[in-house]
């Protein structure tokens, strides 16, 4: 694999992952200013009006593409129970599952560009859904790490499916086990040094994404939320960090950078969370939509 690939390969993983945190951030404004059917109502006017757009410029798919993702949040946060019951665990399956099929019903599959889209969408939306299970772990962490470790060799080990429900419902499975792995290994190496809390999540990720290579992307995005909680405020020094990554071999600077810039992007989002709703949601729009637009324009072939 070249290094174009290898670049475009980390742009798009951190693309999924900016549009993730992004619709976590939308989320928790609706929660603080407006009621589930308030944001439901909000969330479906952003995404019909973005449906009026010219679908061929970036920044048109790529509101799109966020506000579908903040539409399936809402209607989560409006249909699931909250008890940890049977009936809540399954109906929060059914409704990923649900809500999968109704986004391959709204792209055309056709257009190459509604592919990409489509791709993008479904893996911010198994993302979502990574912590279905975290509850899990009061019956004991050791217990529910190895057994999502053997769910994670199982689901690895698995022919691929053929059709995109198949691979949707095997994605969330593997996103959900690797989730439990994570932080489950995260808990039983408990530190009170921040010095080793550092080198214990950096040494997770690292090991992890050798383990599972298919669960990079996210093992990545995971280990940026625990570096934030360990670190707060240290953006401008990891950002610093990046311009001296080309020093490490490249199978290290990759996933290095890569953690770096989902850490930065997260901070972008808490630090907008505390502005006023209105030019916090603008400032995100505008940060994503030009990012996105120079990564598509560095990425695409240059005509003669």
């Amino acid at each position: 694999m070249d290094t174009s690939d290898i670049g475009q390969r980390a742009v798009q993983r951190i693309t999924v992952s900016a549009s993730v945190i992004i619709v976590n951030t939308l989320t928790t404004w609706t929660d603080t200013y407006f009621g589930m059917v308030q944001g439901l109502c909000i969330s479906l006017m952003g995404f019909i009006i973005s449906t009026q757009l010219n679908q061929n410029q970036t920044q048109s798919r790529l509101i799109k593409r966020i506000t579908l993702l903040y539409c399936n949040q809402q209607v989560r946060k409006l249909i699931t129970l909250n008890d940890l019951s049977p009936t809540s665990i399954f109906s929060n399956i059914m409704l990923a599952v649900a809500l999968a099929i109704i986004t391959m019903m709204i792209y055309d599959r056709n257009k190459e560009e509604d592919t990409k889209d489509l791709k993008s969408i479904l893996e911010g939306l198994v993302y979502l859904y990574g912590d279905m299970f975290d509850f899990a772990f009061k019956y004991g962490i050791l217990k529910i790490t190895v057994a999502a470790f053997g769910v994670s060799m199982i689901l690895r080990t698995m022919e691929p499916s053929k059709t995109k429900i198949q691979k949707f419902i095997l994605r969330l499975a593997s996103i959900v086990s690797m989730n439990l792995l994570s932080e489950g290994t995260a808990a039983m190496i408990q530190s009170s040094s921040t010095k080793l809390e550092i080198i214990k999540c950096i040494a997770s990720l690292t090991i992890l994404r050798q383990i599972f290579p298919s669960m990079e992307a996210y093992l990545t995005y995971l280990t940026a939320v625990q570096l934030l909680q360990i670190i707060p405020n240290t953006a401008p020094l990891l950002f610093c960090a990046i311009l001296w990554l080309k020093l490490l071999p490249r199978s290290s600077r990759d996933w290095l950078s890569e953690t770096f810039f989902i850490y930065i992007i997260l901070t972008i989002s808490r630090f907008t969370a505390q502005t006023p709703l209105f030019y916090s949601t603008i400032l995100i729009v505008v940060l994503a939509h030009y990012t996105d637009f120079i990564i598509q324009s560095k990425l695409s072939p240059k005509k003669i």
